[in-house]
């Protein structure tokens, strides 16, 4: 049986999918609120913020975490080139993406 979070996920992919961002950022939104334990959501979100260029708001959801994850970590890598981070804080990004997430 397919469940709500599930369900949530898929319209958030299909919304990425066809660049729909804003729908994929509402729907990414209300899973986030309704299952926070869920980071599957989480990554969704956190992508659609960052095609969005939502990067403040990203931060804090990425900050939120509950485990490191290969996904997680490159939507960190491309947030810490996107916004003009220091060498040192891309290279480590870079690093733990290439490491498959781990810190």
């Amino acid at each position: 049986m397919i469940s709500c979070a599930d369900t949530l996920l898929v319209f958030t992919s299909f919304s990425i999918r066809s660049g729909l961002l804003w729908k994929a950022e509402t729907y990414g939104r209300l899973g986030l609120a309704m299952f926070p334990e869920d980071d599957r959501i989480r990554e969704m979100y956190a992508y659609a913020l960052l095609l969005n260029q939502k990067f403040s708001e990203l931060s804090s959801v990425l900050g939120d975490a509950r485990r490191p994850s290969r996904n997680f970590a490159y939507v960190k890598a491309r947030l810490e080139m996107l916004t003009g981070s220091s060498d040192a804080t891309r290279s480590e990004a870079v690093r733990s993406f290439l490491r498959g997430g781990q810190a």
